[in-house]
């Protein structure tokens, strides 16, 4: 639960931050939230503070964090459900790829790549991630075709099939199985 308040005639929401999140949560950090109550909008804010001194519950520390709403939202009741996504990082021009098309192995962090109609096997750097991508600072460019995932029949032996994606086109390739692959742009 979050708690609803009004500042400055604009709302606020009170939200618990676990104590693996706190450290990188500031004060100024831009937010999106979401009510249960209104399932179809995204409403944006700002952080106006994070507690240092944390609650303990049931073996759970959190630290108490206020997000200040951007604008009214009409309906807002206290004590609505409602989630947070909280900014803490930022990067412009960078190319970005599905985090399930990102592996490990021995160490190394590679993706697989489309290269003269073979698939090769490149290793890369990461960068910032979010739940669903990642950025790569190096290994792969823009313009190159990564695997995001290889599907046999019905059942995907890695990654995930997507049906929609925030990304540009998909192809498919017919040997050994289909292979869902992306066309990396920035």
């Amino acid at each position: 639960r979050i708690a609803i308040g009004k500042t400055d005639a604009q709302p606020t929401v009170s939200l618990n931050i676990t104590q693996i999140d706190a450290p990188k949560i500031k004060a100024g950090n831009k937010a999106t939230l979401t009510f249960d109550a209104f399932a179809d909008k995204t409403f944006t804010g700002e952080v106006v503070s994070v507690d240092t001194i944390g609650s303990e519950t049931s073996g759970v520390t959190t630290y108490p964090a206020v997000i200040k709403l951007d604008g009214a939202v009409e309906g807002l009741l206290p004590n609505m459900s409602a989630s947070a996504n909280i900014i803490t990082d930022t990067k412009d021009n960078v190319i970005l790829i599905p985090s399930t098309a990102i592996q490990t192995q021995n160490g190394a962090t590679f993706v697989q790549v489309m290269k003269n109609k073979q698939i090769t096997q490149v290793d890369v750097t990461t960068g910032l991630a979010s739940d669903t991508q990642t950025e790569i600072v190096s290994g792969i460019n823009e313009g190159d075709t990564i695997i995001t995932s290889i599907v046999n029949g019905s059942s995907t032996t890695r990654g995930s099939t997507q049906s929609s994606s925030p990304f540009s086109s998909f192809g498919r390739t017919g040997s050994g199985g289909n292979r869902q692959i992306q066309m990396i742009t920035r």
